[in-house]
């Protein structure tokens, strides 16, 4: 199940003519979304904007992490930030990006929210991996290395700098397709599922 939830109605509308292969209700108020929840019990998605609720947001969604544990939530913004989306994921969000991203990455969030994992734009995601290469409580873990080649640990390296594969691939001279090879070999050695993952025990 997925849920809808804005005030604005040409939001929700761009919102429905993107994930056409969903079944969506469509929550305009907090009386109905509770009502909604209180009635489904069943796992489900919402989606919903960040500007519906403005400073009450985190008490918002502290109440659906604490209450309705089934719930997973997907926090569109106007204006995305790494700031306010560090803030909200804290408080267990799942997702968070633009309330008018493309079609194709709203549906590419669902479906990874669908499988258990989170998403976040990509700009997000390489500004956390260069705050988190700036902290000096950073180590190189070097059981995970020891198992990489040597051009995989250069690829490694630079994906703990917050490159894109296109940069990589600029970089080292190679093609993007050898950049995701490359990839694929990492995280199949070392047991990890993404990019983020990687840079984190970097």
């Amino acid at each position: 199940m997925v849920i809808l939830y804005s005030s604005h109605p040409e939001v929700i509308a761009t919102w429905q003519a993107a994930l056409t292969s969903e079944q969506c209700e469509v929550c305009h108020y907090e009386k109905a979304l509770f009502a909604h929840l209180n009635a489904l019990h069943v796992k489900t998605i919402l989606v919903m904007e960040e500007r519906h609720y403005g400073e009450d947001l985190e008490g918002f969604l502290e109440q659906l992490r604490d209450e309705y544990p089934w719930v997973s939530t997907i926090v569109l913004s106007q204006k995305p930030t790494y700031a306010q989306g560090s803030i909200l994921l804290k408080y267990g969000i799942k997702a968070y990006g633009n309330t008018h991203m493309a079609p194709v990455h709203l549906n590419e969030a669902l479906l990874v929210v669908k499988k258990g994992n989170v998403w976040l734009y990509p700009e997000f995601i390489q500004t956390m991996i260069q705050t988190l290469s700036s902290q000096k409580s950073l180590h190189v873990n070097q059981n995970l290395l020891e198992k990489l080649s040597c051009k995989e640990k250069e690829i490694a390296s630079l994906i703990k700098e917050g490159l894109s594969n296109k940069e990589i691939a600029l970089r080292e001279g190679i093609t993007e397709r050898t950049v995701k090879a490359h990839l694929t070999s990492i995280y199949e050695k070392t047991g990890l599922k993404d990019r983020l993952a990687l840079a984190l025990v970097l």
